[in-house]
């Protein structure tokens, strides 16, 4: 059977039906479509991500995304990834708006996707807003990490969040042959998009590379930590007890996309922040790293030959994003489309150059 063609059902599937009508674009400050219609319409037709939900739902919010409409190009990479046919059964993980959804819905045919939400309210307006497009949805309330037993096996599974640990039960619950693409990170790094393969043989395992980069929200109960609060002053109580050091490594490499992302396998729990200064300082920046018990920062300034490093707790965390940064270095500083995830019915591990290179996950001692 031949493929989906993605042209004609972006066509026929457009964004705006789906769209709330209060967002927020890259401003703390809501946009609504009732006090600025025309505002609202231009970012709507923009192939920019839009900000759907603030703090779950939560009255009063504006403290942390937690549902947002994904940018269309990356919609279509991501379905361009999962290489559905018109006859596939897919589970998709996150209905959010419902529009994923529509798409999917419309480009099979023959087949039939099944939505998972987390969030009853949002399960709700997804399906007003199928039902309003005349599609006809199977969305159900429920955690998308458990999958749904209930309608596999599946051709396909698509994740529209981001996780930190691939559920085995999504690769029970697909074909052998089939297809789990998802949103991959750590507490460190959130940037992978995952393609992964069941195995043919029907053991269960599933194994692939990581096929580009996406930031996405994170599964509600895989979420960092430290997300709802403020980093500097609740994380990091108090930032003035620290051991004092100065390092000769320049930052900057160490926060390139892909050194980030070997640097975040070794400190997968711990979550970093950046803030840049203004005015005269506009091209100075303190980076801050914590795992709750310790933390490290690190100042950087133009044209400096050595960083004031401050550190307290019982690791020393910039030393070992150092570590973790010459190691990648020394594997040749491979980009993250190198490195792959194996999910077992015993765990999962992340791996280099093929599914038999496993990579260091965790923290290295540091002399």
């Amino acid at each position: 059977m031949t493929a989906v063609c993605w042209d004609h059902v972006f066509a026929a599937v457009p964004r705006r039906p789906y769209i709330p009508d209060v967002v927020w674009t890259d401003s703390d400050q809501p946009l609504d479509r009732k006090t600025d219609p025309e505002a609202w319409a231009d970012a709507v037709a923009a192939d920019i991500p839009l900000v759907t939900q603030m703090d779950d739902g939560a009255d009063g919010g504006g403290l942390f995304p937690s549902s947002s409409a994904s940018m269309p190009s990356l919609v279509r990479l991501m379905l361009d990834h999962l290489a559905v046919r018109p006859d596939h059964r897919v589970l998709e993980l996150g209905t959010g708006t419902g529009w994923n959804t529509a798409l999917l819905a419309t480009a099979l045919t023959e087949g039939k996707v099944i939505s998972i939400e987390v969030d009853p309210v949002l399960a709700a307006q997804a399906e007003e807003n199928l039902f309003a497009c005349d599609i006809e949805p199977f969305v159900i309330v429920g955690d998308g990490l458990q999958g749904y037993p209930g309608g596999a096996p599946y051709d396909r599974v698509v994740a529209t969040m981001a996780v930190q640990r691939v559920p085995y039960e999504w690769a029970e619950q697909v074909k052998p042959g089939g297809v789990i693409l998802t949103p991959w990170g750590t507490a460190f790094h959130n940037s992978g998009l995952l393609r992964l393969v069941v195995d043919g043989d029907g053991d269960g395992t599933a194994s692939g590379r990581f096929v580009g980069s996406v930031n996405f929200m994170w599964a509600r109960s895989q979420r960092r930590r430290f997300d709802t609060r403020e980093f500097v002053g609740d994380v990091i109580a108090d930032p003035d007890a620290a051991r004092v050091r100065h390092t000769t490594t320049d930052p900057r490499p160490l926060g390139e996309e892909h050194a980030d992302f070997a640097i975040g396998l070794c400190l997968p729990e711990v979550e970093q922040r950046t803030y840049f200064g203004r005015g005269d300082a506009a091209g100075e920046y303190t980076q801050w790293l914590s795992d709750g018990q310790s933390w490290a920062s690190v100042d950087y300034k133009p044209g400096a030959d050595s960083f004031e490093v401050n550190e307290s707790g019982p690791r020393d965390l910039w030393a070992e994003a150092e570590t973790a940064f010459e190691e990648w270095r020394n594997r040749g500083e491979p980009p993250r489309e190198q490195h792959g995830v194996t999910v077992t019915p015993n765990g999962q591990w992340t791996w280099f150059d093929g599914p038999t290179g496993r990579v260091r996950i965790g923290p290295a001692p540091v002399a």
